[in-house]
């Protein structure tokens, strides 16, 4: 389960975070991190922009279980490694 650090501050810009899973899918990374301060599509609000570790990140989504936060990069990242992240607001 992600901690959605946007419940606790919706100003928080930066954040650490470590990576839980990658998933390689149709030419893409889809990152999922046990912390996260990218909030993702939901009720038409689109989703946060930033970077993971100075990736990208293109599109951050709340998996099937709606409990996981998933972001989409073009880099792949090993379990268990430490990310920065930093995002701008949509």
């Amino acid at each position: 389960m992600t901690d959605r650090l946007y419940y606790e501050d919706a100003y928080l810009t930066e954040f650490d975070g470590r990576v839980v899973e990658c998933a390689e899918k149709d030419g893409t990374f889809h990152v999922r991190l046990n912390r996260s301060a990218f909030y993702p599509t939901s009720g038409g609000q689109p989703h946060d922009t930033g970077t993971l570790n100075g990736a990208a990140v293109t599109d951050v989504y709340v998996g099937e279980d709606d409990r996981d936060v998933w972001h989409v990069t073009d880099t792949p990242f090993n379990i268990g490694e430490a990310v920065p992240g930093g995002y701008w607001a949509a």
